[in-house]
């Protein structure tokens, strides 16, 4: 047999405009609010972490002078959606 997957409930309080909104979506795209939960969370977690380690690449580079100056470097991270 398989190896079962173990999974936790997570409770989070949020708007219940943005509720109301979710479970249109969902009804109206036949997705399980569950399944819908799971993948926004691991999808905005990867999003996180590439923006993580493109800060730390880039700061890395900005150490050589030639790479870029500071503002292109902030240009680039306002570009990215990424708060300074």
């Amino acid at each position: 047999m398989g190896t079962a997957i173990k999974e936790k409930l997570v409770g989070a309080r949020i708007p219940a405009s943005l509720k109301e909104v979710l479970d249109k979506y969902c009804k109206e795209h036949g997705v399980k609010m569950n399944f819908f939960v799971v993948h926004a969370i691991r999808e905005k977690l990867l999003e996180v972490v590439e923006d993580e380690d493109d800060i730390k690449v880039i700061s890395e580079r900005l150490k050589k002078p030639d790479f870029a100056t500071t503002q292109e470097f902030n240009d680039y991270l306002v570009h990215r959606g990424i708060k300074i």
